[in-house]
């Protein structure tokens, strides 16, 4: 792969996310509710300490949170938040300032208070007519009180020795203390199972592996927890329900599915499992909506070489065939456009052909370049990272091009023969150079999503992609590993 908490889930309660006011990029439309109703919701408010003033209402969703409703707050702290049966259900936030904002839920409870003190909301706060926030604050004053301790403990551990004899005594400690969570969340789960804190707890369990996983002789599978984990990491997960996206926890559970579970060494398997769930999902439209857009936000810029084909796939799949109505058209043009100008640039692929003139003002085929291995350089002589990039890739030229059959087919931008010919010599750039502007073919940067120098593109014999935009020092071990693959296969 070519890269160009504490374990407390919890702690997300007690933290905020930026209130940001916009919606996702271009892509989910969310919906205003009206504010007022004469059916529906109604959340009465009282926090000692608070007089006239005004105060957000807010909640989560996917990993932002967003402004739903603006409450006055009367001289006795008092003010009250009314909504319709339609109000999605979820997590919702009371926030005083951005420093001071208490969490509560919005499911089956219709109507129902909160009172608590301005100065500490969570050690105060009295839920009066939903047993669904009183269980909710009752999990987190308890889950904050073992936090505390375990935070304390990690301190003391990090402080010490490695071999030291206290350290053992601590990480058990905090191992308890953690098994006590994880105990007391199950037993939520198991006695108030229709609640929304036990749905939540269900998105954020992991899968506890069992510990006789063996081979059929006997032996230790050493692979076998890793499968189990991956296999069963969403076995309490449901896609048809869109409250999971009014939470803190289910983005983040998709980001380290997709970033930290699953192998990052093909797209092929990102692109099966963002099928698999994508599917999974389709019952549901705002579940589907999100995925769909997780996933081609996820990979539309990925740092991870190759990844742009799971881009180009969901773009193709979802997009391309009309099953993304929710997205402006203006927008989703642009999307297929972007990516369509990325897909013939896809590793495996055979790029588009380069016919331009060298110094000499002959006509040069990229295609008829006849080397095991091209290297298509794109640079500028007023490139600054040119002035450091060019210089190495001169010396690892120089010091490989014969072992691994290296050639280079360099474009400049510039249009001023000259200029490009001092810069030539000055780097001794003894390769195809070639005369961008002055071209046979179409224009390169478009073909080559050229928007900045300098980049590069590795071809195999065939003409094939099969590696790009890589620093020299990258691209050194790249081929080292490649030919060294490729003398396996043979």
């Amino acid at each position: 792969m070519i890269k160009t908490q504490r374990s407390l889930h919890d702690k997300q309660f007690l933290k905020m996310v930026l209130i940001r006011n916009f919606l996702f990029v271009s892509i989910i439309l969310c919906t205003s509710l009206p504010v007022a109703a004469q059916k529906g919701y109604k959340v009465t408010f009282h926090i000692k300490g608070l007089s006239d003033t005004t105060c957000l209402i807010a909640n989560y969703y996917g990993n932002g949170t967003y402004v739903k409703d603006t409450l006055k707050v009367d001289k006795s702290g008092r003010s009250i938040f009314r909504a319709g049966d339609d109000l999605p259900k979820g997590i919702y936030i009371f926030i005083i300032n951005d420093k001071n904002y208490f969490d509560f839920i919005i499911n089956n409870d219709k109507e129902f208070s909160m009172e608590a003190d301005r100065s500490n909301t969570l050690q105060t706060m009295k839920a009066k007519g939903s047993p669904e926030n009183k269980l909710f604050y009752e999990y987190l004053v308890y889950n904050k009180s073992k936090y505390d301790i375990v935070e304390k403990y990690q301190d003391r551990l990090d402080k010490l020795k490695k071999n030291s004899d206290s350290v053992k005594a601590f990480a058990d400690t905090i191992a308890r203390i953690n098994e006590l969570l994880i105990n007391y969340k199950l037993a939520i789960v198991k006695d108030h199972p229709e609640s929304f804190l036990a749905f939540m707890i269900n998105v954020m369990k992991e899968p506890e592996i069992p510990k006789d996983l063996t081979l059929p002789n006997g032996h230790v599978d050493s692979a076998a927890a890793y499968r189990y984990y991956r296999n069963h990491f969403w076995d309490d997960v449901t896609f048809t329900d869109d409250r999971a996206l009014r939470t803190p926890v289910f983005h983040s559970k998709l980001i380290k599915y997709f970033d930290k579970v699953l192998p990052q060494s093909s797209p092929d398997t990102i692109i099966y499992e963002a099928d698999f769930l994508i599917e999974k999902s389709r019952i549901n439209p705002e579940m589907f909506k999100y995925m769909v857009w997780f996933v081609t936000r996820q990979y539309e810029n990925s740092d991870i070489m190759g990844f742009d084909k799971i881009f180009v796939h969901v773009v193709n799949k979802y997009y391309v065939t009309g099953q993304t109505p929710w997205v402006n058209e203006t927008v989703k043009k642009e999307i297929i456009k972007k990516s369509a100008r990325m897909e013939p640039l896809l590793i495996g692929k055979r790029p588009p052909n380069m016919i331009m003139q060298d110094t000499s003002l002959n006509l040069v085929s990229m295609y008829n370049v006849n080397t095991k291995i091209l290297l298509i350089l794109f640079w500028d002589p007023e490139c600054g990272h040119c002035e450091q990039e060019i210089p190495k890739l001169v010396d690892f030229y120089n010091k490989v091009k014969s072992n691994y059959g290296l050639e280079v087919y360099a474009v400049c931008s510039d249009s001023t023969l000259s200029r490009m010919k001092s810069y030539i010599r000055k780097k001794k750039m003894d390769w195809i150079n070639v005369d961008g502007p002055r071209t046979l073919t179409p224009e390169y940067h478009g073909l080559y999503d050229i928007t900045q120098t300098p980049v590069i593109y590795i071809l195999n014999e065939q003409k094939e992609i099969i590696a790009k935009r890589l620093t020299v020092e990258q691209i050194e071990k790249f081929l080292e590993n490649y030919l060294k693959k490729k003398d396996r296969q043979h």
